[in-house]
């Protein structure tokens, strides 16, 4: 009988120490980074932040988001606000369709020289979050963070289950107000779009038998970017199928821009003109080798831009160091020890 009562005490004991191990190795950045950038369905269920805003288009809408401190919004972002980790290791690699990244990989030498100061960006039309992404490379390697906003629902549901741990991911598409809906058009993949502003030719190019249209949620683009607590925009990638020029009209250019990248379509003179008057000049660019796999975009800079240094808007305490994580687990750990206590004392009567 007593020494089914030590079995019976040692399974619980060693029980609880391996949940309090697995507890403090599943700790508070990884809960962080799940909860809020993982893609899971549970994105849909955040509650008391912005975030049950931001993914309610109907209440977005209806929120000035101008009037909050960023730097308190920012607080429920930490995949992008969180100060960077000195022990960062970068992983090379490039995403984009036609060498875009690795082309501008040289422009932003400058900014991407030192992990301390990583970049923000907003990639619109992101699809999975992987497949011929602009921004991956720069997340991966110098530790950028942004947004990543994708409407087409297949795509959508790929990149929110997806590995982009730096980024808020957002599955809606954008309008102006007081449209809340678009119609999407096209399966999976890379040329579904706003049935509404697709350029004719691409439609019977990519959709000549193309029935299926998906009706998805939209609001302003600035109103969305507002709502995280973005203020600048190092990289802003823009690929949407024709709706390029609706996004851009929807943007708050309170928010600083350095590098705008838009793929052609037959509204590039309203949009040029409406980025020149934006403080925005083309810029030549070489990104892919002619007879290549080669997509057609313009590049736009804005040469009054000035980058904030990240030290300076990152919020420190989001993510505990390893000080302070030792500080947060000391009570489990103190319940490790007195549990392996008990159990010696108990197994020596």
């Amino acid at each position: 009988m007593k020494s089914s009562s030590y079995f019976i005490s040692l399974i619980v004991i060693v029980g609880l120490i391996i949940f309090v191990i697995y507890t403090i190795r599943s700790g508070p950045r990884d809960t962080a980074i799940q909860s809020n950038g993982s893609g899971r369905s549970d994105v849909f269920q955040m509650r008391n932040t912005t975030e049950s805003i931001l993914f309610n288009t109907t209440s977005i809408t209806t929120i000035n988001f101008t009037s909050f401190d960023s730097r308190h919004l920012r607080h429920l972002h930490p995949q992008i606000w969180a100060c960077p980790s000195p022990n960062f290791q970068g992983k090379p690699g490039y995403f984009s369709q036609s060498g875009e990244d690795k082309a501008l990989e040289k422009m932003f030498l400058e900014n991407t020289r030192t992990r301390q100061n990583p970049g923000i960006f907003v990639e619109l039309g992101a699809l999975d979050g992987i497949t011929y992404s602009n921004t991956l490379f720069f997340e991966r390697m110098f530790d950028w963070r942004g947004v990543l906003i994708e409407a087409q629902p297949g795509n959508a549901r790929k990149l929110l289950r997806g590995n982009r741990k730096n980024t808020v991911k957002i599955p809606f598409g954008i309008c102006s107000l007081p449209q809340t809906e678009i119609q999407m058009l096209g399966e999976d993949g890379a040329v579904a779009g706003d049935i509404a502003t697709m350029d004719e030719s691409f439609r019977k190019a990519w959709h000549k038998n193309t029935k299926k249209i998906q009706r998805v949620a939209c609001a302003p683009i600035g109103t969305y970017l507002s709502a995280i607590g973005i203020t600048h925009i190092d990289f802003f990638s823009l690929d949407v199928e024709g709706a390029e020029f609706t996004v851009l009209l929807t943007m708050n250019w309170n928010i600083q821009v350095h590098y705008l990248l838009v793929e052609n379509n037959s509204k590039m003179p309203n949009i040029t003109a409406l980025l020149k008057n934006h403080g925005f000049r083309i810029q030549e660019f070489h990104h892919c080798t002619p007879g290549s796999d080669c997509a057609s975009n313009t590049l736009f800079v804005n040469d009054n831009y000035k980058k904030p240094n990240f030290l300076s808007v990152c919020i420190s305490n989001i993510y505990p160091d390893m000080a302070s994580k030792g500080l947060i687990y000391w009570d489990k750990f103190y319940l490790v020890v007195m549990c392996w206590f008990y159990l010696t004392i108990n197994l020596r009567k």
